[in-house]
C-alpha cells in the first residue's frame, strides 16, 4: 500500500533590491494511491450513499448499505478501523428505504458523533471519540414511514442538524438538536413551498454568511430545471432561487456545496447539462460549467479551496472533477472509468484537509458495470503526484538567502 505524505508550498511573491520572484501556478495531478478493499468486512460492496470526512482528526466515514454499517476508515494510513453498525441494510424495494445513507460528523465540546441517515425514517447518532470503537447514543425517528433519512447539514451556529427525508412525497426536512443522548425536534416537518409531491429534496449546507441553511430542489413544478431553497434557524422558509429564471433549462439539483468564495456550486442530476454557481446573497448565476453532469455529491475543501463533483463527462464516463473555486476553471478530470472502476453511479467523494486526498467508495464489479481495479469493490484513495509539484520559477536574490521556507502537512495518527 503506497502512502503519500503530500507537500504544498505557499504562493510567495516577494521584492528584493528590485529583484521579483514569481511562483508558478499550482499543478493539480491527482494519481490512484491505493485501494482500501470493503469485502472483508462481510459483503462486497454493492449500494452505498454519502461519506465524509471528519476534518479536525482525518478520519473518513462511508455510508456502507453492503455491510449495514457506517464504515470507518483512517486517512493516515488508509486501513478500515471500524463500524457503526445497525443499518438496515439494502431493503429489496430499493434504496429509498435501505441505509445507512446520509453521514455527518459534529464536535461538540470533547465530545465527537458521528450522525447518519436510516432506511426506516430514523437518524441515529455514534460517538466517535474512539472511531474504531463507535458507540451507539440515540436516535429519532422523522415521521417518513418507512423512507429514508437522507443527506444533512449541520449549523454549528445553532448546534441543530437539517436532515431530508428525500424519498417521501412531499419530501420534507427535520430541524433537529445535535445533542446525541437526546434527538428533539427544533422545526419540522419542512416542505419546499409550492412544490409538487415528486419534486424531492436533496444535498442541503450551512451558510455561516446568511446564517441559514440551503437545500438542493430537482423540480418545483415537476418540469422546470429545479433550484435551490433557503430555510432560516427556525425552519422558515426563506428564499428560493430558481434555475429558469437564470436561463439554466435543464439540471435537476442534486449536490450542493459552499466555497470560501460564498457562493454555492451546484450539481445537476440530468445528464448532458452542466454544474452551476450561483451566489445565494444576490440569487445571481456565477458560472455554468459544461463539463460535467449527471451529479449526485459534492464536497468542498477549505484547505484548497477546490470544489470536487461527482459526474459523467460528455463520453458518458464517471469521472471526478476538480475545480478551483476562485476561477471555476476545470483542475484536473479523474477519469474513474478509464482506469478500471466501471461505468456504474459512482457518486460519492470526500476529501481529507489533512493530506489533500480524495476518498472515492467504488461498487463491485456487475455483469453491466465490470470493474477490473477491485471486482469486490473498495475505496479509492487518491493523491497528489509528487513528481509533478512544480519548482519554483528562476530565483535571483542579490546578497539574500531565503531558506527554510515550507510547509508540510503532517500525517496525523488516529485510533
Amino acid at each position: 500500500m503506497a502512502i503519500h505524505s503530500a507537500i504544498r508550498l505557499p504562493l510567495l511573491v516577494a521584492a528584493i533590491a528590485g529583484f521579483s520572484l514569481a511562483a508558478n501556478a499550482t499543478t493539480i495531478d491527482y494519481i490512484l494511491d491505493t485501494t482500501i478493499p470493503i469485502a472483508p468486512l462481510g459483503s462486497p460492496l454493492t449500494s452505498f450513499d454519502i461519506s465524509f470526512v471528519d476534518g479536525q482528526t482525518g478520519i473518513y466515514y462511508f455510508a456502507d448499505r453492503s455491510n449495514k454499517s457506517v464504515d470507518i476508515i483512517n486517512g493516515a494510513t488508509n486501513t478500515v478501523i471500524g463500524q457503526a453498525p445497525g443499518f438496515v441494510g439494502l431493503s429489496p424495494a430499493g434504496t429509498s428505504q435501505s441505509g445507512p445513507d446520509g453521514v455527518v460528523v459534529v464536535h461538540n465540546g470533547s465530545t465527537v458523533t458521528l450522525y447518519a441517515g436510516d432506511g426506516n425514517s430514523t437518524l441515529r447518532a455514534f460517538n466517535v471519540n474512539t472511531p474504531s470503537a463507535p458507540v451507539a447514543q440515540g436516535t429519532y425517528n422523522t415521521g417518513g414511514g418507512v423512507f429514508r433519512v437522507d443527506e444533512m447539514a449541520y449549523s454549528p451556529a445553532n448546534n441543530t442538524l437539517f436532515v431530508a427525508n428525500n424519498a417521501n412525497s412531499p419530501a420534507f426536512a427535520t430541524i433537529v438538536n445535535a445533542n446525541p443522548t437526546n434527538i428533539t425536534m427544533v422545526a419540522g416537518p419542512l416542505t419546499i413551498p409550492g412544490q409538487v409531491a415528486s419534486g424531492g429534496m436533496e444535498q442541503s449546507v450551512w451558510n455561516p454568511n446568511t446564517g441559514s441553511f440551503f437545500v438542493s430542489v430537482p423540480t418545483l413544478n415537476g418540469s422546470d430545471a429545479g433550484g435551490v431553497q433557503e430555510f432560516k434557524p427556525d425552519g422558515t422558509p426563506g428564499k428560493y432561487i430558481s434555475l429558469n429564471s437564470l436561463g439554466i433549462t435543464g439540471c435537476s439539483p442534486a449536490g450542493l456545496a459552499l466555497g470560501a468564495s460564498g457562493n454555492l456550486m451546484i450539481g445537476c442530476g440530468t445528464a448532458n447539462t452542466q454544474t452551476v454557481v450561483i451566489n445565494p446573497v444576490t440569487g445571481t448565476l456565477v458560472a455554468k460549467l459544461a463539463q460535467v453532469s449527471s451529479s449526485d455529491e459534492l464536497w468542498y475543501d477549505p484547505a484548497t479551496h477546490r470544489f470536487f463533483v461527482t459526474g459523467a463527462n460528455a463520453a458518458g464516463d464517471r469521472v471526478i472533477d476538480v475545480f478551483d473555486d476562485a476561477t471555476y476553471s476545470l483542475l484536473q478530470s479523474i477519469d474513474l472509468t478509464a482506469l478500471g472502476f466501471g461505468a456504474s453511479n459512482l457518486h460519492s467523494v470526500a476529501v481529507d484537509p489533512l493530506n489533500d486526498e480524495i476518498f472515492v467508495p467504488i461498487t463491485a464489479s456487475s455483469a453491466s458495470f465490470p470493474n477490473t481495479e477491485c471486482p469486490n469493490g473498495c475505496v479509492a484513495v487518491f493523491a497528489q503526484n509528487a513528481t509533478s509539484v512544480p519548482e519554483p520559477a528562476s530565483l535571483t536574490l542579490l546578497g539574500t538567502a531565503l531558506a527554510g521556507f515550507g510547509m508540510a502537512r503532517r500525517r496525523r495518527k488516529a485510533a
